[in-house]
């Protein structure tokens, strides 16, 4: 099979965000002059945006809506980037497809603000002919609306794309888009999660490894 463009999750596939989340989140917090139950952060991990929201509003009882809850997270987010790096070798495997010609674009579940400032941050904005944002979309994934934008703007075929996934919830959205999906799971737990028709490729086992051949044959 001949791939004509890759397109790739964010957050835990490329980038690794979540200290400068988790910082963010406290701060935030702190800020409101409450406090919370310990360990209701890690509670949350995988959760929406909406569904951390209404869990802020539950423990604290303040009558926060959601866009104050986003305007005091992302203040603190944006003072916690010292804490957004790449993830395993992803510049370089960014560099390697990037000098065979191949488009690449990137598909994300996080706010068009997020996406701008983790890519800035970790100096990989370069590599993506395309980046498709939750604001770019009217369905965040496990719908297919974010992968099809990105092959549309790409102007490749969805069955001609290969997407790159960290989470369940993310193959399921190129799957449903109709593209082969590689599930590349940060921990071995996931692994028996992989969704029916995805590749897996383990964590222990070396992604750059796969895509090289992948795009030798």
């Amino acid at each position: 099979m001949t791939y004509n463009a890759i397109l790739w999750d964010m957050d835990g596939t490329l980038i690794d965000s979540e200290p400068a989340h988790e910082q963010a989140f406290h701060d935030a917090i702190e800020s409101l002059g409450v406090s919370i139950p310990h360990g209701t952060h890690d509670s949350l991990l995988g959760s929406s945006f909406v569904e951390v929201h209404q869990k802020v509003v539950e423990v604290t009882g303040l009558p926060l809506t959601l866009d104050e809850w986003r305007d005091v997270k992302w203040k603190h987010y944006q003072q916690s980037a010292s804490g957004i790096t790449p993830l395993k070798n992803s510049q370089k495997i960014l560099e390697t497809f990037a000098d065979k010609g191949i488009p690449m674009a990137l598909v994300s579940n996080s706010t068009r603000d997020e996406v701008t400032l983790n890519l800035d941050v970790t100096q990989l904005a370069n590599f993506f002919d395309v980046t498709v944002s939750r604001n770019d979309v009217t369905n965040g994934k496990p719908a297919p609306d974010g992968y099809l934008a990105a092959a549309k703007a790409l102007s490749v075929d969805p069955s001609d794309c290969l997407v790159i996934e960290d989470s369940v919830t993310g193959a399921k959205a190129g799957l449903a888009a109709g593209i082969t999906t590689v599930f590349h799971p940060e921990t071995e737990e996931l692994v028996e999660h992989c969704p029916d028709g995805a590749i897996l490729v383990k964590p222990n086992e070396d992604l750059s490894a796969w895509l090289n051949q992948t795009f030798a044959d």
